[in-house]
C-alpha cells in the first residue's frame, strides 16, 4: 500500500491531520467513539484520524481496539460507505447487521466500545479540454461541488493522471482535443456532441491507430439526458452525471463478524 508523506512538519492532533489530508487530496478515515463502557480507556466522543496505512492521529482507545478499527479502515475505504464497529465481550458470533459489523473483545482487560468509521476518499480530478462558453462556466460550478477541475492550457501540470476527462470543444479541434482527453485520463471521457457526431469522430479515431478500449471510454452526450439547451444546463448535465457515476461505484459490501486475536 502507497505510504503517505503528507509533508507537515507538526501534526497534534485529528484536526491537524484532518487538514493535512483535505490540503494534499487523500483518502483518510474519522473514527469517533459513540458509546463506551468501562474498563475502555476511550471516552465518547473521542476521535481520530486515520490514514490508509494505519497511522492514527487521535485517540479511539488502546491496543484493543485499534487492530479492529484499522481493519475496518481498509473496508470503509474500498467500498465507500460508512460503518459502525462494535467492540464488546458479549458479541461473541451474533451476527453482523447492514452497516453494523460486531467484533468479539477478545483482550483480558474487557470493556465495550463502539465506534463510527467514516471514509473520505479523494475529490475526483477533472481534467477540462475546451475554450468555449460550456467551458468557462465548467471551471466555475465544479469546485463548488467539490470536484477540483484543471483545464489544459499552457503550463498545466500533466505529470499525473486525471480519473474523468471532459472535452468542451464544441467543433474547435474535437478530435484533437479527445486524443488529448484519453492521453492524459483514465476513466470516462465526457464529450459534449451529439451522437452522431461522436460516432464520425470515433471512427477517426480508430482510423488514427487509437485503441479501442479507449475510444470506448468516449461518452456522448455527455451527461445526464435533462434536454438541456442553455449553457448552464449543459453544465448541470454534465456534472451531475459525473456525480452519478461516482457514486453507483460507492456499493455496499456485506459486512462480516471478526474477533480481535
Amino acid at each position: 500500500m502507497e505510504r503517505y508523506d503528507m509533508n507537515i512538519p507538526k501534526i497534534t492532533s485529528w484536526l491537524d491531520a484532518l487538514n493535512a489530508f483535505e490540503l494534499a487530496n487523500k483518502s483518510y478515515v474519522i473514527a469517533t467513539v459513540i458509546r463506551a463502557e468501562s474498563p475502555s480507556s476511550a471516552k465518547p466522543g473521542d476521535k481520530a484520524v486515520i490514514s490508509p496505512d494505519g497511522d492514527i492521529f487521535g485517540w479511539i482507545g488502546g491496543g484493543c481496539a485499534q487492530p479492529v478499527v484499522t481493519k475496518a479502515v481498509t473496508d470503509v475505504l474500498s467500498d465507500g460507505n460508512p460503518l459502525i464497529v462494535r467492540i464488546s465481550p458479549a458479541t461473541g458470533n451474533r451476527a453482523s447487521e447492514d452497516g453494523v459489523r460486531n467484533v468479539h473483545m477478545a483482550c483480558h482487560s474487557g470493556g465495550s466500545i463502539e465506534l463510527l468509521v467514516e471514509p473520505r476518499r479523494p475529490r475526483r480530478k477533472v481534467l477540462l479540454v475546451g475554450a468555449t462558453p460550456v467551458a468557462d462556466k465548467l471551471e466555475i460550478v465544479a469546485p463548488i461541488l467539490s470536484l477540483p477541475l484543471v483545464r489544459l492550457g499552457d503550463g498545466t501540470d500533466l505529470s499525473e493522471f486525471f480519473e474523468v476527462a471532459i472535452v468542451a470543444t464544441q467543433g474547435k479541434k474535437d478530435k484533437d482535443a479527445l486524443k488529448k482527453a484519453i492521453q492524459y485520463s483514465t476513466g470516462k471521457i465526457y464529450f459534449i456532441a451529439s451522437p452522431k457526431k461522436a460516432k464520425k469522430l470515433k471512427e477517426q479515431l480508430v482510423d488514427d491507430g487509437v485503441l479501442e478500449s479507449d475510444i470506448d471510454r468516449v461518452c456522448a452526450p455527455a451527461g445526464i439526458e435533462i434536454y438541456a439547451e442553455t449553457t448552464d444546463e449543459i453544465v448541470v448535465s454534465i456534472l451531475a452525471g459525473i456525480i452519478k457515476d461516482y457514486r453507483k461505484e460507492l456499493r455496499h459490501s456485506p459486512r462480516t463478524t471478526e474477533q480481535v486475536a
